[in-house]
């Protein structure tokens, strides 16, 4: 059975495979009866793999779902969820060919059922399987026309597909479902009393399908060729109801399913691509102890930092934050970085200022075209007077702890890139002594939360920095962390959690 599966589904296979393979993966491959069914790439020597997945048909085992060289435990859901729609697959393959066996025992009318199975089973596509389906419950039915229609329970719209073209208006199409709905049965409809009868209309069979338990879709079939619908054509119709509301059901399911493995392979690429941009190591800065760190969240956001040492130039290092998640944050987080990085690099008199300044005029019309911005702060050292020269534009929380004092909240002065046309924020000083800490840190900070839903907050940060300062900056970001853990013990991280700590010596 999950042979013939493989065999009828091969093109879904294969776009969930592409899927995986696109995500990291090695290998992706379907088994029954420990025999390869079908793998992907075709001629590869697979090892054990990494990931499975176990296909059930009424409580027995059927086969399994392989990942090949690709291992991640939030993925495994995904994989599971795969399985799962397998094996509705190859339930529905034995229910499909049994019911067709059936009918084609009984009369020979019902083998264009077995025909519109076959002629429909392979689209994933809804409009193009509503085609086919109007298409051929036409030659089935022998009407004049067919129409299919599919509502979108949460948000109203719908989707009418006609063969050959359209003979009744969507408008009372609509009105059809709305009676079909009321009464949760088919409805014959005499045409030669309306507007209709004047382009020869005669009678509308209109049935209603279920789909999910729920009515949202309809069949209609127009004008019986040899007179009027009797009761075999209706119960035909019914046959052909029951079945576009499976191939429809399992569309759904199916698209569902893609559209998750699509969103996990974007995360993961999101993840990559803001992982690899990030500084590998801290550089060793005459009178600064630095470390820096970041934890992506499930649902990738656009934090960065980095590290910048021209030669002949003070040391400029950069923490930022692009709004939003995912892909589009990411590519947006790596045009800010590059963009930052050559402005550090090339403008005359690179001080905070300057360079914010400059990448807001160059980045205020891409952010402004998708409505994001990006919170950033820049600071620069100069050892010879012990001088941190900073700007910040819309970032927060950036604390400030004197080695004989309090800590203290930098607030911003100036909006974030991609906000105003020109950056506000200015250059300010701070006299950075030994013992010193800066920590310059993202919102996924102050905004994680714990089980009651309470946030970690500024106060209770900048309590947590007081008591690490005496560390060295790499133990004062692993005991941030660990404050952060401990505090929303049980609850998963919702933002990307980016720091920097910057330590006179």
């Amino acid at each position: 059975m999950l042979a013939a599966v493989v065999a009828a589904q091969r093109g879904q296979f294969m776009a969930i495979a592409k899927a995986w393979l696109a995500a990291g993966a090695t290998a992706f491959s379907i088994w029954a009866d420990n025999t390869k069914l079908a793998s992907w790439p075709k001629d590869i020597n697979l090892d054990q793999p990494e990931m499975r997945a176990t296909i059930e048909m009424n409580g027995a085992d059927i086969g399994e779902l392989h990942v090949h060289g690709y291992n991640n435990p939030a993925s495994q859901t995904i994989l599971n969820a795969e399985a799962g729609l397998v094996s509705r697959l190859a339930r529905m393959e034995k229910e499909i060919k049994g019911m067709t066996a059936r009918l084609i025992d009984t009369q020979d009318q019902l083998l264009a059922v077995y025909d519109l199975t076959e002629a429909t089973r392979n689209h994933i596509d809804m409009s193009d399987l509503l085609r086919q389906l109007a298409f051929k419950t036409t030659q089935l039915g022998g009407t004049e026309g067919a129409f299919f229609l599919i509502q979108n329970p949460q948000n109203g719209s719908s989707r009418i597909e006609h063969f050959p073209h359209p003979l009744i208006d969507d408008e009372y199409i609509h009105h059809c479902l709305s009676r079909v709905r009321d009464s949760g049965q088919e409805i014959l409809i005499n045409l030669r009393d309306t507007d209709y009868a004047k382009v020869g209309l005669q009678n509308l069979l209109f049935v209603p399908i279920r789909v999910q338990d729920e009515i949202n879709a309809a069949l209609g079939l127009i004008n019986k060729r040899d007179g009027d619908f009797l009761s075999p054509d209706t119960k035909l119709a019914r046959v052909i109801a029951a079945h576009a509301g499976s191939r429809i059901e399992h569309l759904m399911l199916y698209q569902e399913s893609l559209e998750q493995t699509k969103l996990q392979v974007e995360a993961d690429l999101a993840q990559r691509v803001q992982l690899n941009l990030l500084p590998k190591s801290s550089p060793n800065i005459k009178g600064l102890d630095l470390w820096a760190g970041s934890r992506p969240a499930s649902q990738v956001g656009g934090d960065f930092y980095d590290f910048v040492s021209p030669q002949d130039r003070p040391f400029t290092f950069a923490v930022g934050d692009v709004s939003g998640k995912g892909m589009p944050a990411a590519l947006l987080m790596a045009m800010t970085r590059t963009v930052m990085r050559t402005k550090i690099n090339i403008s005359p008199n690179p001080t905070p200022e300057l360079i914010l300044r400059n990448c807001n005029a160059e980045l205020y019309d891409d952010f402004t075209e998708v409505s994001m911005f990006a919170t950033a702060f820049i600071g620069q050292y100069h050892p010879q007077k012990r001088l941190l020269l900073y700007a910040n534009a819309g970032h927060s929380p950036v604390i400030y702890c004197p080695t004989d004092g309090d800590p203290i909240l930098l607030e911003a002065d100036g909006t974030a890139l991609g906000v105003l046309p020109v950056s506000l924020a200015e250059d300010q000083c701070l006299t950075f002594k030994k013992g010193d800490v800066l920590v310059v840190a993202t919102d996924g900070f102050n905004e994680a939360n714990n089980s009651d839903d309470d946030l970690f907050g500024y106060s209770r940060l900048m309590r947590v920095v007081k008591h690490l300062s005496n560390k060295s900056a790499k133990r004062i970001v692993e005991g941030l962390y660990e404050a952060i853990s401990n505090f929303s013990v049980g609850q998963p991280q919702s933002d990307d959690q980016t720091l920097v700590v910057i330590k006179g010596m």
